[in-house]
């Protein structure tokens, strides 16, 4: 049969449908392709195996039992709260678990001495008492714009409060 006669043919039979439904074209088209997806899906479904019903009981037994094992080996004996359970962790071999995030590193406190506003670098600014990284190159670019005359002048960085200067002033100096 020629190609041009069996698109006609499917084309009359395509407008007989929507004749027959009252429906577009499209929506004829879309639920075919629904249709077929659809009895591709149970096709599959009949004629493939399910791997658990072959599967001997011996074999099920075994990879149940492993499961248990690698359950029991990663018990940690404490509460989800992290509280140790006395009775548990007795019998508890596993090192503590290591978190996945690292802890950052600790920040050097700033005990005594002044930082000079107009010299100082961004990793002494960073000791100050609330300021970090980016505070430091707020600090810096603005200095660079104009000179501090006064330390109350570190205010006009954004982000430096009353309160967060308060904190930092007893370490502040020009």
């Amino acid at each position: 049969m020629p190609k041009n006669s069996s698109r006609k043919s499917i084309l009359s039979t395509l407008a007989k449908v929507q004749d027959f439904l009252g429906v577009t074209r499209n929506e004829v088209i879309v639920v075919t392709v629904i249709l077929v997806g659809l009895l591709a899906g149970l096709g599959l479904k009949r004629f493939t195996t399910d791997v658990s019903k072959n599967a001997a009981p011996s074999e099920i037994a075994h990879i149940m039992d492993s499961l248990a094992s690698v359950e029991n080996s990663t018990f940690t004996g404490t509460t989800p709260d992290g509280e140790p359970v006395t009775e548990l962790a007795q019998s508890d071999t596993l090192r503590k678990k290591i978190s996945g995030f690292p802890t950052p590193p600790k920040k050097e406190k700033l005990r005594s001495g002044k930082i000079r506003l107009n010299t100082a670098t961004a990793q002494d600014l960073m000791r100050l008492p609330g300021v970090g990284a980016v505070t430091a190159e707020k600090i810096i670019a603005l200095r660079q714009e104009r000179k501090f005359s006064r330390i109350e002048d570190v205010m006009r960085v954004k982000g430096i409060g009353k309160k967060k200067f308060e904190a930092m002033k007893p370490f502040l100096d020009l």
